[in-house]
């Protein structure tokens, strides 16, 4: 399940990131993939506002700030009981994003909902970084990373994150990791629920 709530925004920004995301047709033929992959019900996003979809990216990381990076972006937010996805694409073409994970037993009942990287009991958190650099792509993911939702509604979600990134071939070298911290802020965001409502979600 997990892994299915994970790969759901990257199908999302390929069908609602652009006009045809209004297309009553290919919304139903993407709910029904996707209740035919999870076997759950979806509470299918309101694409009304897709026009006002952007994000705020206010996070410094190795001292600079992600925000010009992310400028023209395009926010979207899976949410299950047990997994929420968060994804950030920026500029016209997606190709830097960002990707937040928090996994629990049930998530709908954590007020704030948080976690932390190899939580033990707790609720746990991700954060991931691609970066398309003229070498290439680079993907930085964290070793140890802390995140809170600090609200939800159906027009804004801020998110507070702090922690350290790095290649995975740096993953023993943690004076090599690049700290970061900041806020994320979501507006308009394409959110969907599985197995639930957003209104579950919601404080």
């Amino acid at each position: 399940m997990k892994r299915i709530a994970l790969t759901i925004p990257c199908f999302l920004l390929l069908i609602t990131g652009c006009q045809e995301a209004k297309n009553k047709a290919a919304t139903s033929i993407f709910e029904k993939s996707v209740e035919a992959v999870s076997g759950k019900k979806i509470d299918m996003a309101d694409v009304d506002n897709i026009e006002n979809n952007h994000a705020i990216v206010d996070v410094v990381l190795a001292g600079e700030n992600l925000q010009p990076l992310f400028k023209k972006s395009f926010g979207s937010i899976t949410a299950s009981k047990e997994t929420i996805a968060i994804t950030i694409a920026s500029g016209e073409t997606r190709q830097d994003n960002i990707l937040l994970g928090f996994t629990g037993k049930d998530l709908t009942t954590s007020r704030p909902i948080s976690g932390k990287k190899k939580s033990e009991g707790g609720n746990e958190f991700t954060f991931s970084m691609m970066k398309v650099t003229e070498q290439g792509a680079e993907t930085l993911i964290s070793f140890d990373a802390e995140g809170e939702i600090i609200s939800i509604s159906k027009n804004k979600i801020i998110i507070k994150v702090k922690g350290n990134l790095s290649s995975t071939l740096y993953a023993d070298n943690p004076e090599k990791w690049k700290k970061y911290e900041g806020t994320i802020t979501l507006n308009y965001p394409v959110f969907q629920a599985i197995g639930t409502s957003k209104e579950e979600f919601i404080y």
